[in-house]
């Protein structure tokens, strides 16, 4: 004789809220790893630095970078998914103003001066900095 736990609908009820709550922590919980997320990606190519900034849903990250003066710099803003209402980057100090699609997007900037250059997502809710350094 084979005894089931799950003869009732309660119990069957209780599994599926349980499996439910389970796959939504999964889904929702698994984020990388935010120490490495905040490290500069900073490369050289044809010439140019390259910064990796990832857009994510609560901000950008690494928010500060920092580049060498007299190399030119080129800021991939590197945007994985479409959940996030970070839609365009802005900058006066830098005079952009962005729409970023999903995936890379790519701002030459040319040689900067010394010093910080702040950029903004489109709400103004995000921000970050470039820092050159002499």
């Amino acid at each position: 004789m084979k005894i089931s736990i799950f003869k009732s609908t309660t119990m069957w009820l209780i599994a599926l809220i349980i499996i439910v709550c389970v796959v939504f922590l999964a889904f929702f919980s698994s984020s990388p790893n935010q120490s490495s997320a905040e490290e500069p990606v900073i490369t050289r190519q044809d010439g140019f630095q390259v910064a990796t900034i990832q857009v994510k849903q609560d901000g950008f990250y690494p928010a500060n970078i920092e580049v060498q003066a007299g190399v030119p710099v080129k800021l991939n803003f590197n945007k994985n998914t479409g959940i996030t209402c970070i839609r365009s980057v802005l900058s006066k100090d830098l005079g952009i103003d962005t729409y970023l699609k999903k995936g890379d997007n790519f701002i030459t900037l040319g040689n900067l001066k010394p010093g910080t250059y702040q950029f903004d997502c489109d709400m103004l809710m995000y921000h970050g900095t470039i820092t050159v350094k002499a």
